[in-house]
């Protein structure tokens, strides 16, 4: 059974229990049957050099065309070991073109923030805001012993998890540019090129 916006709202006002941790809970986001997460401070684009830390000075972040990043939520979740979780991205984002290339679901006993590794199939680039709904939850009742509790996950990004995706990443726009240069390159040099052959055909005929 899913839990619908009453039993979330009754889960998330337990104090220290709360499903989602009271600093980071927000009452409007909880909807029929499910809760909108909100998009974290760390993220990390790949082809960086170092993660990106939004604000409200630099609170968006943009991906291009065929770029994979590494996106946190804001909120802090405690799952008991009775319930879980089913995540995926907001439509708005999907219709887009970003996909969650992760997991798709959050185990009893984690406690953390979420990670999303995420592409953009999408033709254009895709802005993403700090603390504006970004992905979807929902939570389910788990029947019987889920074991040991899992370590707490934390509330950064793990760099293990940057080191994984690290390098340069080849987009479309990269492409493109790389395109155009060839093509001006060939532009620029073939009638030099074409010049040097002519030159070269009138000599040997001179001969």
């Amino acid at each position: 059974m899913f839990l619908s916006k009453s039993l979330v709202l009754e889960r998330c006002a337990k104090g220290e229990e709360s499903l989602i941790s009271t600093e980071t809970f927000e009452p409007q986001n909880v909807r029929q049957a499910s809760y909108d997460l909100r998009l974290g401070v760390e993220s990390y684009v790949v082809g960086d050099d170092t993660p990106t830390r939004l604000n409200e000075d630099k609170p968006y972040l943009s991906i291009a065309p065929g770029q994979f990043a590494l996106l946190t939520t804001y909120e802090v979740l405690k799952m008991p070991n009775d319930l879980i979780a089913f995540i995926t991205l907001r439509n708005t984002y999907k219709m887009q073109g970003l996909i969650n290339v992760s997991g798709f679901h959050v185990d009893p006993t984690h406690e953390g923030i979420l990670i999303f590794a995420v592409n953009n199939i999408g033709p254009n680039d895709i802005r993403l805001k700090l603390r504006d709904p970004t992905f979807t939850i929902f939570f389910a009742d788990v029947e019987g012993d889920t074991g040991k509790a899992r370590d707490p996950f934390g509330t950064e990004l793990p760099q293990q998890y940057v080191q994984l995706l690290g390098g340069s990443s080849v987009t479309l726009g990269k492409l493109q540019k790389e395109l155009e240069e060839l093509k001006s390159r060939v532009l620029l040099y073939a009638p030099l090129g074409i010049a040097l052959l002519i030159a070269l055909i009138l000599n040997l005929l001179k001969k």
